[in-house]
């Protein structure tokens, strides 16, 4: 489909435009820089799964649409795990490894994964799935390989009537007639897949699935985050914790949904210390019913 294709072609055209040597490299070297507050927004995603980390000491992980260098599976290597990194583009990739972000890496589509079943103990998908023009597929891909879970963290499509804010918004704009209030969202040579915990709840539960974890998260983003340093007079990061604090405020008053959703879905039962872990991080543990119909 021609869709899909301009996705993939951009995709790597976009990252072709960051390597070594070509326009953007400066921008894409801020990715790796501690101390400058997009940085330090990463990092905060990251530390949502430090429990499955620290309690799966070791485990192997699959990093999917892990093109910035392979971040994310630099972050799980520096925490104590194993980590392949993959994107369907190398560029950067390559890069990560000569730069010693990474050990390895592989070129994989994730719709198409190379991999045997269960061939990983987990799976993480940062901030890629809503890039993805055929997300579902590259998620079941991902289910697939993955022995004990997959670990998502992506924008979250609100659950509509979990939260009254949103609800109150929608019906004010479609009394007013607006078309301000915008049901879908694009970015640079995608559409943006948000996710949402039902729609989640309903893959595992075809699947035979039974568990799953949810945590909301915010993110905050304005431009010049990457240059901007970390420090206590730095007016940006001063900003930008402001406003995550306020959000996050909001978000527990539940007046506001959380921008991210930290999501889990289990492909076997997590051990008891694991989920008390996640509780303590601020995780929902989620337990399907069992199918009435099945002996």
């Amino acid at each position: 489909m021609k869709g899909i294709k301009e996705n993939y072609e951009g995709h790597s055209e976009l990252y072709k435009e960051h390597a070594s040597g070509q326009e953007k490299e400066k921008h894409a070297s801020t990715w790796l820089e501690e101390g400058n507050v997009s940085y330090w927004l990463h990092e905060r995603m990251y530390k949502t799964i430090a429990p499955i980390l620290e309690v799966e000491k070791g485990a192997n992980w699959l990093t999917v649409g892990d093109g910035r260098y392979g971040k994310d599976a630099g972050y799980i290597l520096k925490n104590g795990g194993n980590a392949l990194a993959t994107d369907i583009c190398d560029y950067l990739l390559k890069e990560g490894k000569e730069k010693e972000v990474i050990k390895e890496y592989k070129k994989e589509n994730a719709e198409s994964l190379s991999f045997n079943d269960r061939e990983f103990d987990y799976v993480l998908c940062k901030e890629s799935l809503h890039h993805f023009p055929r997300p579902f597929l590259a998620l079941y891909e991902m289910l697939r390989v993955a022995r004990k879970g997959v670990v998502m963290i992506e924008p979250y499509d609100y659950d509509f009537f979990d939260n009254f804010w949103e609800m109150t918004h929608k019906l004010i704009a479609i009394l007013k007639g607006s078309t301000v209030f915008k049901h879908h969202r694009f970015e640079e040579h995608s559409y943006c897949y948000t996710i949402s915990r039902r729609e989640l709840e309903k893959v595992a539960a075809g699947l035979g699935l039974r568990t799953l974890a949810f945590k909301g998260h915010n993110f905050y983003y304005e431009e010049g985050v990457e240059y901007a340093p970390t420090t206590p007079d730095s007016e940006v990061f001063n900003r930008v914790k402001q406003k995550l604090a306020e959000r996050d405020s909001q978000c527990k008053r539940k007046t506001r949904s959380y921008s991210m959703l930290i999501a889990v879905i289990f492909t076997e039962d997590p051990s008891g210390e694991l989920q008390e872990a996640m509780k303590k991080e601020g995780f929902e543990i989620k337990t399907l019913p069992q199918n009435p119909h099945k002996t």
